[in-house]
């Protein structure tokens, strides 16, 4: 998607979605790590495009949700933990009126706490992100960094790599594929893309059909993070009204915040004009996230693993956690369906359905014949 020339632009339903599920996912985060047995001292914020805190209809852009997250939870502040926002935006105007949105946002909760430092940047992300952390202090914290651009290849995969390096750190990446699949082929994009993906293997989408790309690039771009040291990846596609496509790929070093933002992603209420779909699924079906989902995607990736050999239900439930969009618990009730329908089958054939159940792919019936006589 093309970035918007005026100060202030429309936000989109997909936008809307996006924050709801920012909005969630951060009020797990922040007292996870600042408070408990395993509390961190300090953790730290950071958006690579920070945008001016506020749109045309005056919704509050995604720094004023995070801040209104940490500041209803001042008390873990005001009881001596610290947390570092680092907001890096290009645009001169865009980032001023960011200061001012902030400043009247924070001041129903009686302005910033001593405990909460604010460092603004006026600069590219790709440029000064790391510079921005390191002068905060924050590679030697929790790093969340949410990387929010317009979808185009903007973030060296350097970067995210110096943010696995720090202790519990985490991104959120906007992540297009339309424009690497259109302008691809111009050197000077060959070259953001290298930078992004960390090297070359992304140009093989060229030779691909055009029902592939999409799906390639998502899963290219995926091992990348990995490769990168976010031990656990997970994408979704968000498809907003006019058919214009987002991809959020999510990487942490810990299976718990992989499982907290399936939680976000599985609350956020349903928004009119967003849908959702995991982009590996052949079918490329749309995803309600709804409490009665369609798991037809699920059930095809689970027969799919099995294909490859019995699997434990435990397997089958770590495999739905890190491979698809779904969690755990409704990976028991697809294997359940399977075998209702006689698809699938288990050892020991009764009792009760525990994680250490063996499940395998049910014989095939061969085809009944009718009697030649």
């Amino acid at each position: 998607m093309p970035t918007p020339r005026p100060l202030l632009w429309h936000c989109a339903p997909h936008t809307r979605a996006k924050h709801e599920l920012l909005r969630r996912y951060l009020e797990a985060w922040f007292p996870i790590l600042l408070q408990g047995p395993r509390a961190r001292e300090c953790v730290t914020y950071v958006e690579g495009f920070a945008g001016p805190g506020i749109y045309e209809a005056g919704e509050p852009g995604s720094p004023i949700v995070a801040l209104q997250v940490f500041l209803r939870q001042r008390r873990l502040l005001d009881a001596g933990k610290k947390t570092n926002v680092v907001l890096i935006e290009e645009r001169a105007d865009r980032l001023q009126r960011l200061q001012k949105e902030i400043n009247d946002a924070t001041a129903p909760y009686g302005n910033v706490p001593d405990g909460m430092r604010i460092e603004y940047r006026n600069d590219r992300c790709a440029d000064a992100l790391l510079s921005a952390l390191h002068a905060v202090g924050a590679m030697k914290t929790p790093i969340f960094a949410f990387l929010d651009s317009w979808g185009g290849p903007d973030i060296p995969l350097d970067v995210a790599r110096a943010i696995a390096s720090a202790p519990s750190s985490e991104v959120l990446v906007t992540f297009g594929t339309r424009f690497l699949m259109q302008f691809g082929k111009a050197e000077a994009h060959q070259a953001s893309g290298d930078q992004a993906f960390g090297g070359p293997s992304w140009r093989k989408v060229w030779d691909l059909p055009s029902s592939k790309k999409k799906s390639f690039l998502v899963s290219t771009y995926r091992e990348s993070l990995k490769a990168a040291g976010f031990r656990y990846v997970l994408s979704f596609e968000m498809l907003g009204d006019g058919g214009h496509d987002l991809h959020l790929v999510y990487g942490t070093t810990n299976p718990l915040g992989l499982q907290k933002m399936k939680e976000a992603m599985w609350k956020v209420d349903p928004i009119r004009g967003v849908n959702y779909r995991d982009p590996r699924d052949p079918d490329q079906l749309s995803l309600e996230l709804s409490f009665d989902p369609d798991t037809g995607p699920l059930r095809r990736a689970i027969l799919e693993e099995l294909s490859k050999g019995e699997r434990t239900l435990a397997q089958l439930r770590d495999f739905t956690l890190l491979e698809t969009v779904y969690r755990p618990p409704q990976a028991t009730i697809v294997v359940k369906d399977l075998l209702g329908r006689g698809l699938v089958e288990r050892e020991p054939a009764r009792g009760q359905l525990s994680s250490d159940k063996v499940i395998r792919l049910a014989p095939k019936k061969p085809p009944e014949t009718e009697p030649l006589f």
